[in-house]
């Protein structure tokens, strides 16, 4: 069974940091035994955390690049004290439960999602 992780702009930033445990999580990804989406509004928000972060994260090969789309929009509206660097990645775990669809979300901040219904696992 493959794992698929949403990683968060704090992940994100590890990653782009060389963070052990990221980098072991894209080289799973990058040989087809795992997937790694990348919200593209935790993209920005990485970029504007640390300078490069984003950009690297929008390049990497073998993470997929999740839109923003109105389906998130709607359940990102259900939580109006909800940052919005975290909006995205908890409506992506979101349509993922509606659809049956097994994923982690992983944060280095997992009390930011606090009222979204959403337990991110911080693996450090």
């Amino acid at each position: 069974m493959n794992l698929t992780a949403v990683l968060d702009h704090t992940a994100l930033t590890a990653l782009y940091r060389a963070d052990p445990f990221f980098i072991g999580l894209y080289i799973e990804a990058s040989r087809g035994t795992g997937r790694v989406l990348v919200p593209s509004l935790s993209v920005l928000a990485a970029e504007r955390q640390v300078g490069g972060a984003g950009r690297h994260a929008a390049s990497l090969r073998f993470a997929e690049a999740v839109p923003f789309s109105a389906a998130h929009a709607v359940d990102a509206m259900d939580w109006p004290g909800v940052e919005w660097p975290v909006a995205h990645a908890a409506a992506i775990a979101w349509q993922a439960l509606k659809s049956g669809e097994p994923l982690t979300v992983l944060s280095l901040e997992p009390e930011l999602y606090a009222g979204t219904g959403i337990t991110p696992l911080n693996p450090t």
